[in-house]
């Protein structure tokens, strides 16, 4: 076996409150040295939002996050109904040549 390279990477869940606050917070995450939003549908389309949160799901987020803004939408065909604006960001924290 002959290793390549090998890196640490740091992964990070951010939590937003809406989508002008998550487009403000990824640009600073960016500037800080963070990639952009990892999170993405099979077929390659970037995810913002969890959907579909059940009841348990919202307490749960409410008592971790108190300010975590839980949005609502009327359930429909295209929608769901409760959500969160939600992104995972990776910067390299070590890495090596061999």
């Amino acid at each position: 076996m002959i290793i390549k390279s090998k890196q640490i990477i740091e992964r990070i869940g951010v939590f937003h409150n809406d989508r002008e606050e998550m487009f403000n917070t990824v640009e600073k995450l960016k500037k800080g040295g963070y990639g952009d939003n990892t999170r993405c549908s099979i077929s390659g389309i970037q995810l913002v939002t969890y959907r579909n949160l059940s009841e348990s799901d919202q307490v749960k987020l409410k008592d971790l996050y108190p300010k975590l803004i839980i949005h609502h939408e009327e359930p429909g065909i295209l929608s769901d109904g409760y959500y969160v604006f939600y992104t995972e960001h990776e910067r390299i924290i070590e890495g090596r040549e061999n």
